[in-house]
């Protein structure tokens, strides 16, 4: 039994404490220590010089004239490139990858039985890509160590353009006039295989939504195939939009008979049509302005009981949403 008074338990307890308290300072500065320590060690090591491999996409220029380059699409090549550890670290990480350039205004194309062919050997890569990476040291090597060619000889054919459009109006909006493009042709080239395949091109699918207002707007035209391996002579169409505000109306007209070998007699001879005219347009736009009648002639007699109001006549821009009757009845008044 413990003296009453006695305190060894607040005492233990307190040197536990200060023991914790101890230990997790020197944890703290042991990890501190190996922090500052690694970070040196990574530092020094980034001033190293290392070579790795850098991939890179590819594109030509100065394709010879009148010559399509059919493997235009192995359109990559390994680049080894030794520089300090820090310049390609950040390549890695943050710079956004840069298109190599291969020049063929130099290269020596030879004829074969199925088209053309070239190459272009290590020493000249290195010499062109060399001038375009951007890297304080140099590029040690390139994989394919040669690049082979082919070509095939360039022909030509004048097509259609054809819109891959679609589009969507504010309420009350719509097209005043017919959508316009322009140039409607395009001349295409390439080997022979694919342009005796192509009967049209189309544009790239292209969405304009919410329109209130007259458009005019450039589309690029798609290509399918890959680069180089089709050209047209034009990149883009002009489309023209030309966009009103509607307001709906509706208008009363007789209907006239065209064609008849007798008298006749229609019910009702008068129809109602309900319209979509463009605003600009609304005080000009009456009655008057429309035309509708049906054909009466023996034949259509003969097989209708009823006969097919047609409008004749419509303003331009305007857009008719009904015609009522559709249909009128008829007799025929003997002489």
């Amino acid at each position: 039994m413990k003296p009453s008074g006695s305190q060894p338990d607040t005492i233990e307890t307190g040197a536990n404490d200060s023991s914790k308290k101890s230990f997790r300072k020197r944890l703290a500065v042991f990890i501190v220590c190996l922090g500052i320590s690694s970070l040196m060690w990574i530092f020094i090591e980034l001033t190293k010089d290392y070579t790795t491999d850098i991939k890179y996409s590819v594109s030509f220029t100065n394709v010879p004239r009148d010559l399509i380059l059919q493997n235009s699409n192995d359109s990559s090549i390994t680049v080894g490139i030794t520089a300090q550890g820090f310049e390609l670290l950040t390549t890695r990480l943050f710079r956004k990858r840069q298109e190599l350039m291969i020049d063929l205004a130099d290269i020596r194309i030879r004829k074969e039985s199925e088209g053309y062919s070239a190459f272009i050997p290590a020493t000249k890569l290195l010499q062109q890509f060399g001038r375009q990476i951007s890297y304080s040291k140099s590029v040690s090597y390139i994989r394919p160590d040669t690049l082979f060619f082919r070509f095939s000889d360039v022909y030509r054919k004048e097509v259609p353009v054809r819109l891959n459009l679609t589009y969507t109006f504010e309420q009350q909006y719509q097209l005043y006039d017919s959508l316009q493009w322009s140039p409607k042709t395009v001349t295409v080239s390439s080997i022979k295989d694919v342009i005796d395949t192509i009967r049209f091109v189309t544009t790239v699918s292209t969405m304009k939504t919410g329109i209130d207002s007259s458009l005019n707007f450039k589309i690029p035209l798609s290509k399918p195939l890959g680069r180089g391996m089709i050209t047209y002579s034009i990149d883009s169409v002009t489309v023209r939009m030309p966009v009103q505000k509607y307001t709906e109306s509706t208008y009363t007209i007789p209907v006239n008979i065209t064609g008849n070998t007798s008298e006749l007699k229609i019910f009702p001879d008068q129809v109602e049509i309900t319209c979509m005219v463009p605003m600009i347009d609304y005080r000009k736009v009456e009655a008057a302005s429309f035309s509708a009648a049906v054909q009466a002639d023996g034949p259509t007699l003969a097989q209708n009981s009823k006969l097919k109001v047609n409008l004749s006549n419509v303003p331009a821009g305007v857009r008719v949403l009904s015609v009522k009757p559709e249909f009128v009845e008829y007799i025929i008044i003997s002489p």
